[in-house]
């Protein structure tokens, strides 16, 4: 299934600042204090040549290459040399959003600021390489019913609400449980597992063009 075009549809968003918690990191890397994009952008025109100067689109670059490609996230860390700097917590710009938290495995749904839902959840196997991938999107179509299929699998969920190609935001009948470690070793293909009263109550609540921050 085509997915949203991410760097197109985020000039639809607006300019955000996005607020990295400061954290731990080991072997003496100290983590990113904050995601500068006015500083990424000037440090790196490939970027920007590719993308834009839109702060959603340098922030998605910045977790899913950067930090693997060893750039910088803010001109502190250029200058006390501490490259490729993970990121823990996101608190971005939204009053409503859904928040998905892979080491927490839990869904919050924000509607104005308040937590109107929340849920464990059960997302990408770690051990296949399968994570669900970090970053910002938008929930661009919600289907009552559909089968997911795959090379080996066929799966019929009755809320389906995809925000990255072919990930989503599903219920999972097939599954007993939700949240802990089950995610590690026996997760999903990349999508967001929810117990099916959960899927209904979202599927009810969000709409298309709803955000969803993956962290």
């Amino acid at each position: 299934m085509a997915g949203i075009n991410l760097v197109k549809k985020v000039k639809t968003i607006g300019t955000l600042i996005l607020v990295i918690v400061i954290g731990l990191g080991i072997n003496n890397k100290a983590l990113a204090s904050t995601f500068d994009p006015a500083y990424y952008a000037a440090r790196y025109p490939d970027v920007v040549n590719a993308l834009g100067t839109d702060s959603v689109a340098l922030y998605n670059h910045y977790v899913t290459n950067g930090i693997y490609e060893g750039r910088y996230a803010n001109a502190s860390d250029e200058a006390n040399g501490i490259a490729g700097a993970p990121v823990n917590d996101v608190v971005p710009a939204f009053s409503t959003y859904v928040d998905i938290n892979i080491d927490a495995q839990t869904l919050t749904y924000y509607k104005d600021n308040q937590i109107v839902l929340q849920s464990s959840i059960v997302t990408g196997n770690v051990s296949k390489g399968r994570s669900t991938p970090k970053g910002i999107f938008e929930i661009y179509s919600k289907v009552n019913g559909k089968y997911l299929t795959g090379p080996t699998w066929k799966n019929w969920v009755d809320y389906w609400m995809p925000f990255n190609q072919s990930i989503g935001l599903h219920d999972a009948t097939w599954r007993s449980e939700f949240g802990g470690t089950i995610y590690q070793n026996s997760g999903s293909h990349g999508c967001v597992n929810l117990p099916h009263d959960v899927a209904s109550q979202l599927f009810s609540m969000i709409e298309q063009g709803t955000i969803v921050v993956v962290r």
